[in-house]
């Protein structure tokens, strides 16, 4: 027993060195970066949107959410168009439109049985329906 109380208390006194040697520690005197702060402030600028651009992404949302819930019988286009809305990253602005219309997609590719389609229209369509 006392072999391993010494070193366990051995093993303590190494832990307590290392915190000691840690809290020592200084930080590195790195170079200033050449870019300065400038990406900082821009990001902060790029919240201030002047009223000619948020009309104009107004109108830009307004034709996408169109083209989304424009009644046409290509199924395979609106898919690949959902898929691009998607891989964007805009999907979150016309979530409700996209999801009224995989609805109807499945309704017509799925119980439709007549219609065939290619191997890659339904893996796409899969993968869109199920995110």
């Amino acid at each position: 027993m006392s072999i391993m109380s010494s070193q366990v208390s051995a093993a303590s006194i190494l832990i307590q060195d290392d915190d000691q040697q840690n809290s020592n520690r200084h930080s590195a005197n790195f170079h200033p970066t050449l870019w300065g702060d400038h990406f900082l402030a821009y990001a902060n600028d790029s919240m201030k949107i002047d009223p000619v651009t948020r009309e104009e992404y107004e109108e830009l949302k307004q034709d996408v959410r169109r083209l989304i819930t424009a009644n046409t019988n290509e199924q395979v286009k609106k898919l690949h168009l959902i898929d691009t809305v998607q891989r964007l990253g805009i999907a979150y602005l016309f979530e409700k439109e996209i999801e009224g219309e995989l609805e109807k997609i499945h309704d017509d590719l799925y119980i439709d049985s007549d219609n065939v389609h290619d191997v890659y229209t339904v893996s796409l369509a899969f993968r869109l329906m199920r995110q």
